[in-house]
């Protein structure tokens, strides 16, 4: 059974999601010890702390910190890497590995940065991203 969670800048949280807003912008964070599998599209910013598996496309940033853990496809301006994260990952902006980061898949990103630590396997593809007018 496929989950498809598509949300729209709100003002009040649901019951069980962690949702604020920052700087006018929303952010869902999945705390650690929790677990989410299936598709999210959301606009905002993403921060998994727990356990994740699926789709995720965000407007905004993405995060994997410490300790998390995250199979999936992955479409964000910038994601961070600080946990371990597997699939295929497209930063419009910039992927930043951290020195505890690990990351094992296809990327997809305009910037890169590792820190001294991080480990990245699988295929890179740098360039600019060209808006289509067909989304």
């Amino acid at each position: 059974m496929e989950t498809v969670v598509e949300t729209a800048p709100a003002e009040t949280s649901e019951d069980g999601v962690v949702e604020s807003r920052r700087d006018g912008q929303n952010k869902f964070t999945l705390a650690p010890g929790d677990s989410l599998e299936g598709k999210l599209i959301y606009s905002g910013s993403v921060n998994v702390q727990g356990r994740a598996e699926g789709e995720f496309r965000v407007s905004g940033n993405f995060e994997v910190a410490t300790g998390a853990s995250v199979k999936a496809l992955i479409d964000g301006t910038n994601v961070t890497i600080r946990g371990d994260a597997e699939g295929t990952l497209t930063a419009r902006d910039k992927l930043t590995l951290g020195k505890s980061g690990k990351f094992n898949g296809d990327v997809t990103v305009k910037r890169l940065q590792i820190e001294d630590g991080a480990s990245l396997n699988g295929h890179v593809r740098m360039g600019s991203f060209e808006q289509s007018s067909s989304s």
